[in-house]
């Protein structure tokens, strides 16, 4: 009971730790995006300047500027402020700020006896669009609120075992698998779930049963652990 303590209380650190860096992560994110919105601000104001300089008042237009409203002419299409916004936006913003969040890590080696509740680590990331996943503590920290799908795969030899993905502190799903006569066999999860800003979800030998046996990953079939936003 005391190791099991001492293993959540650890645990519990490292989350904090990563919550900690995620903020500061996402506080940086929003200084960048204020200084593009600003400097887009200002490329927009000298074009219509330079729009509204370039056209002589006609008798039609004597008294009206010439203004980026996003709107075709008649005469010639002329690209809108907000098409010239949402643009720049794009070429200027990662994909996480544009709505993609998505995560595929695998266990780089085997994992040999881990006891109860704890925490898988996928080690190998290979996609971390949104930088939500950490490859360090195997904790997945999600950068915004959303529906977000959840995979989880653990391959086994000679060995029982069971294991929970974990939102917080809340189980949302289990698997369980029994390879003893000498079999070799993967077994995955799926769970679909609605997840808070900076709520964490990770993958952990279950809480009260720890089974036996390595947790195994190589070239002929991997753990994984993978996530990405729906909605």
């Amino acid at each position: 009971m005391v190791n099991r303590q001492s293993d959540l209380i650890g645990d519990l650190k490292e989350r904090n730790t990563l919550q900690e860096r995620r903020i500061t992560e996402l506080e940086a994110a929003q200084h960048r995006r204020d200084k593009v919105c600003e400097e887009i601000k200002i490329r927009l104001e000298k074009t219509e300047n330079r729009l509204n300089k370039h056209f002589s008042p006609s008798s039609d237009t004597k008294n009206t500027k010439v203004k980026l409203i996003g709107k075709d002419n008649h005469k010639g299409r002329i690209v809108g402020s907000r098409s010239l916004l949402i643009n720049a936006r794009n070429s200027e913003i990662p994909p996480y700020e544009k709505g993609v969040i998505a995560f595929y890590a695998q266990m780089s080696s085997i994992r040999v006896r881990p006891g109860v509740s704890h925490t898988l680590i996928f080690d190998k990331v290979r996609t971390n669009v949104g930088n939500g996943y950490n490859g360090f503590t195997g904790v997945f920290t999600a950068p915004k609120e959303g529906i977000y799908a959840f995979i989880w795969v653990i391959r086994l030899y000679l060995a029982e075992r069971s294991t929970e993905l974990m939102v917080n502190n809340d189980i949302l799903g289990a698997t369980f698998m029994r390879t003893k006569n000498g079999d070799d066999g993967s077994v995955s999860g799926t769970a679909i779930a609605h997840v808070a800003k900076g709520d964490v979800v990770f993958v952990r030998i279950h809480s009260t049963y720890a089974g036996d046996g390595n947790v195994l990953s190589n070239v002929y079939g991997m753990a994984t652990f993978s996530g990405w936003l729906l909605h």
